[in-house]
Parts: C-alpha cells; sequence; structure tokens
C-alpha cells in the first residue's frame, strides 16, 4: 500500500517527466555528431547553471552577477579532487567523475551559505555589488595558491572518466606520445653514433663517401658506380648491390658497408603510437567505440537532469511559495512567520549548488580550470541567458541556454559563408546579446517565456 503522502506527492508526476528527458537526450547523444555533443554538453551545462539563477532572481528577487565565480568554486574543487585523489575518503571507494560532481556541489552549498550570509541584509545596488565583488575577486584566488590551483595558468585535467576512455586530454595525450617517440627516436640514434667503429677513423657510424671509395675530396658524393661499377644513367644503388641479399624488405645499414659492429643503426625506426595518430584537433579520441565529446555530454545532461529534477520540487512546493512571499512582500511574509532573510540564504545556497554543479560540468568539458574560464563575461553571460528565457521559469532557462550557445555557432556559420572579417566575427555574437537584449526588455520583459504565455492567454481568450 503506498503511503498518501507519497501517492499525492509531485515526485510521482516529475520524475517520469524527467527520466523521459534523460532518455530522449541521451540517444540523441548517440546518433548525432561529436561536435552536436559538445554543444548539447554547453547547452545542458548552462541550463544547470540558470535552474539556480531563476530561483535566485526570478522567485527570490535577488540580483546576482557572481554566478560565473561560484561556478569556478564547482570547477576548482572537480579539478583538485579529480588530480589528487584516488579513493573517496572514508568510504574507500574508487574514484570516479561522479564523486568529483559530488564534492564539487558540497563546495558550492558551502560557498552559497557564506554569501547568502553576507548578503541576507541587502538589496539592489549594493548586492549587486557584492555578487560583483565576487565575480571579480574569488576566481584571482587562483593565483594565490599556484601550488594546488594552478596560479594564472590554471590546471590541466586529467579526469577520472571510465575504464576504456582515456584520462588525460587527447591534445596532450597526443603531445606527449610524439614527445616520446622523438625520444626514443634520438635514443637510437645516439646509440649508433655512440658505437665502436673499425674501419671509420670518425667517432659517428655515418656511412660517408670515403667508406666505399676511399676518396676524401670535400663534397664527394656516393653514386652507383662506386659500388656496381655501373654507368648507366639513372642506375640506382640497392642493398643487394652491396650486401648481395636479394630478401625483400632487405634494408642498407652502415654494417654492410663499414662492418663497424654497432646494430643500433638497423633498429626499426619508431613511429607514432597509436593515441598519438587515433588523437583529432577536436580533442576527440576514440577507443573501442569511446567518444570523449558523448561521453562529456552524457555527464551534462545527467547532471542537468538533476538539478532541473530538484530545482521543479522545489518552485513547485512549498519553498517556492516562500520565495515567492519574500520577494512580493519581505514585511507580509515577516508578519506570517517566515524569516525574509533565511529565505534569501536559502536560495543563495541553492543557486550557489547549481552554479557548482554546472561548473564542474564545465571543467570535465574543457579538460581545464583557469580563473580566465570563470570570469566576470561567464555571470553576464547566465544573467543574459535568464533574462532572454524568462527570469521565473525553468523552460525559460532551457530557451536561454540554447540561445547563448547556438547563437555565436549561427552567428560564426554565417560569418563563414559571407567571408567576413576575423574581428566582426568574434564581435558579432556580443552585438547580437545586446540587441536581443534590448528587444526582450522593451518588447517581451518576460523573456521568450512570457511572451509565449501572453500569446497563449489572448489566444485562450479570443476563443
Amino acid at each position: 500500500m503506498m503511503p498518501s503522502w507519497l501517492r499525492n506527492s509531485r515526485l510521482l508526476v516529475h520524475a517520469p517527466l524527467f527520466i523521459a528527458i534523460w532518455l530522449l537526450l541521451s540517444r540523441l547523444n548517440v546518433i548525432v555528431e561529436p561536435l552536436m555533443s559538445y554543444y548539447i554538453a554547453l547547452a545542458a551545462m548552462y541550463a544547470t547553471a540558470m535552474f539556480g539563477m531563476v530561483i535566485l532572481v526570478g522567485l527570490s528577487g535577488q540580483v546576482s552577477l557572481g554566478n560565473g565565480a561560484l561556478m569556478a568554486v564547482g570547477g576548482y574543487v572537480f579539478a583538485v579532487t579529480s588530480l589528487n585523489w584516488q579513493t573517496v575518503p572514508i568510504l574507500g571507494m574508487q574514484w570516479n567523475a561522479v564523486w568529483s560532481v559530488i564534492f564539487a556541489g558540497l563546495g558550492g552549498v558551502i560557498a552559497g551559505l557564506i554569501i547568502g550570509m553576507l548578503a541576507a541584509r541587502l538589496r539592489g545596488p549594493y548586492l549587486a555589488g557584492l555578487t560583483l565583488g565576487i565575480a571579480v575577486g574569488l576566481p584571482s584566488i587562483a593565483a594565490r595558491f599556484p601550488g594546488i590551483l594552478g596560479g594564472s595558468q590554471g590546471l590541466m585535467l586529467t579526469v577520472p572518466y571510465p575504464e576504456g576512455g582515456y584520462a588525460v586530454d587527447s591534445a596532450a595525450a597526443a603531445d606527449a606520445a610524439v614527445a616520446s617517440d622523438a625520444a626514443a627516436l634520438d635514443q637510437a640514434l645516439s646509440g649508433a653514433s655512440a658505437a665502436p667503429s673499425d674501419s671509420a677513423s670518425s667517432s659517428s657510424d655515418m656511412l660517408t663517401p670515403s667508406d666505399v671509395t676511399g676518396s676524401t675530396a670535400p663534397g664527394d658524393m656516393l653514386t652507383p658506380s662506386d659500388v656496381t661499377g655501373s654507368t648507366a644513367p639513372g642506375d640506382m644503388l640497392t642493398p643487394s648491390d652491396v650486401t648481395g641479399s636479394t630478401a625483400p624488405g632487405d634494408m642498407l645499414t652502415v654494417d654492410d658497408v663499414t662492418g663497424a659492429g654497432s646494430t643500433a643503426s638497423a633498429d626499426p625506426v619508431p613511429v607514432p603510437s597509436a593515441s598519438a595518430i587515433s588523437a583529432t584537433p577536436s580533442g576527440t579520441v576514440t577507443d573501442a567505440g569511446f567518444v570523449l565529446e558523448q561521453w562529456q555530454a552524457s555527464v551534462s545532461i545527467a547532471v542537468a537532469c538533476i538539478a532541473g529534477f530538484v530545482a521543479l520540487n522545489l518552485v513547485r512546493g512549498r519553498q517556492g511559495r516562500v520565495w515567492k512571499a519574500v520577494r512580493d512582500d519581505p514585511i507580509a511574509a515577516a508578519l506570517a512567520g517566515i524569516s525574509p532573510a533565511a529565505s534569501k540564504v536559502s536560495a543563495f545556497v541553492v543557486s550557489s549548488l547549481f552554479a557548482a554543479l554546472a561548473g564542474a560540468v564545465f571543467a570535465q568539458i574543457l579538460t581545464y580550470v583557469g580563473p580566465g574560464a570563470y570570469g566576470v563575461a561567464l555571470s553576464l553571460s547566465l544573467l543574459v541567458g535568464v533574462v532572454l528565457g524568462g527570469r521565473g521559469s525553468l523552460v525559460g532557462a532551457v530557451i536561454g541556454a540554447v540561445l547563448l550557445v547556438g547563437l555565436p555557432a549561427a552567428v560564426s556559420n554565417l560569418a563563414g559563408e559571407r567571408g567576413w572579417s576575423d574581428q566582426v566575427t568574434n564581435n558579432l555574437p556580443t552585438f547580437v546579446y545586446g540587441l536581443l537584449l534590448v528587444v526582450v526588455v522593451l518588447i517581451a520583459p518576460g523573456g521568450v517565456m512570457g511572451l509565449l504565455s501572453s500569446a497563449w492567454r489572448r489566444l485562450a481568450t479570443r476563443r
């Protein structure tokens, strides 16, 4: 028999909805190209962060320009734990990316609690100034602790992907593999030069014309006639001319001519390893079907669906009504027994939790964390996305996330087709953002969702 509280709970309605969304996006992630998986990962990451912005700005009525800094908290916690922890504290389980995301969320809760307590009695421009200072100052703390946080250069991540995937950034892996192969080649060549020679007085065991012809004239070049005696034009020197061997694939070595005892020069030349060959410039590394972008998108989709499920239950529950009451009339809410300060702190904690989760996802997408990745521009982008989509709507947060990811890609494609300069291409997305923001504020203050809701109400009234 199902308990009455569970039977009447919104969980039974919301859980199947988000499970269906997760299955749909996961299936889409598998069938699309890796570049589209990358865009899906970014959109899901922005949606996670903007769920918190909807709660903080739309429902609680507080202005925040510092959620990008709260994303930095999650990103750095994700990076530090991924790079330094092998097992889960106390539990002793094997560490993986899921645990890094969980600890990033805990770090966001702590940061949100501290900031919320500081901002509980601030309103308007004073609150905006505090959050802007956090957005500017918090990422700069990394420069104070270069040993742990990487300083201004940041940290390149060794993300704990599941077994079968690569644990390091593919471009770095390719560079490391090529460097290793180059070192092996240098070692092989140095071994050849160090080998003792019985027929040449030079310390370097290299084949020279004097080894065959006995000539010491400067610039003397070795020709086929020096060995074969042939003067036919185009005659080519082959290994059989010197060694007498006709085995296919036989290679001419220094020992065949000079008699030196070195065998290092006959060793095969090292070739780049499979990881270096399979790494593409975009960062995709395939190993038994593993695609990096698909894995990153799967993590981002899962985190976004969980965050959306939690946010929807909070918004439509008692806590959502508390936030709205404090936003509409703090004095009346206080007379009703609601603490405005506690309400604001709780909104900051939830918003910071979602921002930290988004920052952890952003870190595993970039495989890098640094002060430049979580600057003021990121905080402003989140605020613009919420305003465009709709401040009080979770669906509006998803629309804003799609706009944040889709507009730059569309503008770049348009600029490439028209042959515009790089300066225009780089600045045009910012201009389009600003133009859209002005249009939305003047025509549809409620964002895209507000415009759609208004059109639906007019249509219903006409009917």
